[in-house]
């Protein structure tokens, strides 16, 4: 499917020290990227809870582009403006529109976009893009980017990072590739769900600890970089202890409304819905933030108007 997805925000930072000014206010150690490779991270208040999270993609030696969805953005954009010297280190929003294709041909239905556009083939194939690795392309004296997101999980996706002038060239090519369909903001929520992708806003929020929301394993924490602000939270989870609760992905006979609250066997909260969607594949589906000793397989009891309560049950 093909998709807009205007609420995503970018960001770009350049000048010598771009790298130095960006790895001090991020969870990820950017400077460990190579030009066209990018990584997931977070922004964190002092006391570790979070404010943002990010795709980093050096597009250019001395030049960083951010990516964060609209919840995100303010306290991301605030951040930058009150912590980088402009002097140091450039940073200005790019107005780029984001076009998402994602499918299990995608990166076929990609490759030959490229051709239809007069690009030729990339010394690197489309379907060998490591997560959050970007190729820079030119069109008409104009850069756009191609990224893999890794954000459905098992669905290969491809963001088109595209300037205003663009726009129409490119979607006219995507609308002549007779494989790609038109997809829904319903769709890629229902497909985000389903990968158990944690969103800013209805899934984490400023007072979340960033390994409550799994970003350990989504790869946006590094244990080996320089300072950052909110480290000491991070780093003493991680060392020393756990956090008491975590998101994840529950599926259930009857819908899960967001907010709702989830009740262990014997009566207890455990937790609460946060992100809920209907499957046509898995049926009621929903992202919770729930106590760390539940995991896969439990139960839980969906609180709802009928008795008994509806059962509930992790997948992951």
């Amino acid at each position: 499917m093909a998709l807009m997805r205007d609420q995503i925000r970018h960001l770009q930072f350049s000048g010598a020290k771009a790298a130095d000014a960006l790895t001090g206010l991020v969870t990820n150690n950017v400077l460990a990227l190579s030009t066209g490779e990018g990584q997931y991270a977070a922004a964190l208040t002092a006391k570790g809870r979070m404010v943002a999270d990010m795709r980093i993609v050096r597009t250019a030696e001395d030049s960083f582009l951010t990516s964060t969805s609209a919840p995100a953005w303010p306290g991301w954009h605030d951040i930058v403006r009150k912590y980088v010297n402009p002097r140091l280190a450039r940073h200005a929003e790019r107005p780029l529109h984001t076009l998402t294709l994602a499918g299990p041909d995608a990166a076929r239905a990609l490759q030959q976009l490229l051709e239809r556009l007069n690009l030729g083939l990339s010394p690197q194939p489309v379907a060998e893009l490591r997560p959050y690795s970007a190729l820079t392309l030119m069109t008409a004296e104009l850069d756009w980017y191609l990224i893999a997101t890794p954000e459905l999980g098992d669905i290969p996706a491809f963001d088109l990072l595209l300037p205003g002038d663009l726009l129409s060239v490119v979607s006219d090519a995507v609308a002549q590739e007779p494989t790609i369909v038109p997809g829904t903001d319903a769709a890629w929520e229902t497909a985000r769900v389903e990968a158990g992708r944690p969103l800013f806003g209805p899934d984490m929020n400023d007072t979340t600890i960033p390994q409550e929301a799994n970003l350990g394993e989504l790869g946006a924490l590094s244990f080996d970089k320089g300072c950052y602000t909110g480290q000491e939270t991070v780093a003493r989870v991680h060392f020393r202890g756990h956090v008491n609760r975590h998101l994840r992905l529950l599926s259930s006979s009857t819908p899960l409304p967001a907010g709702a609250q989830l009740l262990a066997l014997d009566g207890k909260i455990v937790g609460d819905v946060r992100s809920s969607v209907i499957s046509p594949k898995l049926g009621a589906l929903a992202i919770a933030m729930v106590r760390r000793e539940l995991g896969p397989g439990d139960q839980v009891l969906f609180n709802d108007t009928v008795s008994p309560p509806a059962k509930v049950e992790i997948l992951r």
